[in-house]
């Protein structure tokens, strides 16, 4: 039925193939692992890009051993072996363990480690990010039970800048109601979302807009340790850095709030840029992530994406690996990589055709490093996955000499 009060059509490009939006309709999208493109037609027709408008009252919107582990489809390219030396945990992981050290343990080898995690927050990445706070607690205690490095930094960062975004919204004669809050909210109430409502709505959700406070600074950048939760309440993060340090209370906690970046982010994920922006100038004096890579410990980077980085990020694997070689000034056996992704161009594939996009770049990225691993990012269980990568960052810790 047309309704000649409304009649727009706009081109909506958004984290999900299509969002139909018509009066008093939700509509519920996702990213699914692709990126699409469509129009869809009610009362009013919407299809995404950055300033579409919407009028009337309705509107839509280097490799010495190989192993592969069937339970995660885990690829290892770099040695590694289990050590024996069980430290001291540093960490508070809510745990009262038995403090052993390995009297033998000599001054060689790395003492601290920069963890950096890079996790994509599009709209089908909730499952995954799950998975992966469910895997921490067993990797960071292994770690701390195999490495001899006590001192650490653990960094989260989301794959897009501000999560102005949402996966789920009705528009009608009782207002705005969307989904994720406060994401959403911030993307009808302030203009910055994939779609602009006219007239501008003063409610969302049944919250006045003027309540929603718009995040600037570190919060909306891009490569900038995450301190908050999708609500945007501190998740505690202790000595007012943008990442944990040894000491962090409540560890696992800290981590589950931080890496739980939600569904709200862009469909454009850019996991490398945020790598490179992450570790470049926002870790000078004064800057978002001042003084989370140090010279004297090894970086171990790990990302997990459902989507390859094609066009996205600039530069491509040789350019992504330079710049990480470059921060760790020269040296490639300073720095481990470790990438849960699509896999499903590879034999054995864990993911299907709808659940992941194939990531081939994302892929050799890994495989370019001495000390690099992939896993399938539609693993049932991460924690195979990072059992292995233990053994490739002891590996590059035992070896790793720290520059004078």
């Amino acid at each position: 039925m047309d309704d000649p009060r409304v009649r727009s059509s706009i081109s909506w490009r958004l984290c999900c193939s299509a969002v139909t939006v018509a009066l008093g309709l939700a509509v519920g999208c996702g990213d699914s692992g692709g990126d699409s493109e469509g129009a869809s037609a009610g009362q009013t027709t919407a299809t995404t890009a950055g300033a579409s408008t919407v009028s009337g009252a309705a509107s839509s919107s280097g490799a010495t051993a190989e192993t592969t582990a069937a339970t995660t489809g885990a690829t290892t390219t770099g040695g590694g072996s289990q050590g024996s030396t069980t430290m001291a945990v540093k960490f508070d992981v809510g745990d009262d363990p038995t403090e052993t050290v390995d009297p033998s343990a000599g001054d060689e080898g790395c003492k601290k480690v920069d963890f950096l995690f890079i996790i994509d927050n599009s709209g089908s990445m909730l499952d995954e990010q799950e998975n992966l706070i469910a895997s921490f607690d067993g990797f960071i205690q292994s770690i701390q039970g195999t490495l001899m490095a006590q001192d650490y930094h653990v960094m989260v960062v989301d794959t897009d800048a501000e999560s102005l975004a949402f996966n789920q919204i009705s528009i009608g004669p009782d207002g705005v109601n969307c989904m994720p809050e406060p994401q959403c909210c911030l993307a009808v109430c302030f203009e910055g979302g994939p779609v602009v409502i006219n007239p501008p709505p003063t409610e969302c959700n049944d919250i006045p807009c003027d309540e929603f406070e718009l995040p600037t600074g570190c919060d909306v950048t891009l490569g900038a340790g995450k301190v908050q939760d999708i609500a945007q309440e501190e998740c505690g993060i202790a000595g007012g850095h943008r990442y944990m340090v040894d000491g962090q209370p409540m560890l696992n906690e800290t981590f589950a709030c931080v890496a739980l970046v939600g569904a709200g982010g862009d469909g454009n994920e850019r996991p490398m840029e945020a790598m490179m922006e992450g570790l470049g100038p926002l870790t000078a004096p004064a800057e978002c992530n001042d003084g989370f890579l140090r010279d004297d410990a090894i970086l171990v980077v790990t990302y997990i994406s459902d989507e390859e980085d094609d066009d996205k990020s600039p530069g491509d694997p040789v350019a992504w690996k330079q710049y990480l070689v470059d921060a760790k000034g020269g040296d490639e056996s300073a720095v481990v990589v470790l990438g849960l992704i699509g896999d499903n161009d590879t034999p054995g594939a864990l993911c299907s055709e709808d659940g992941a996009e194939p990531a081939p770049r994302l892929r050799s990225f890994a495989e370019s490093f001495e000390f690099g691993q992939w896993g399938s990012v539609c693993a049932p269980n991460y924690a195979p996955f990072f059992d292995e990568a233990v053994s490739v960052i002891d590996t590059a810790c035992d070896l790793f000499e720290p520059p004078e």
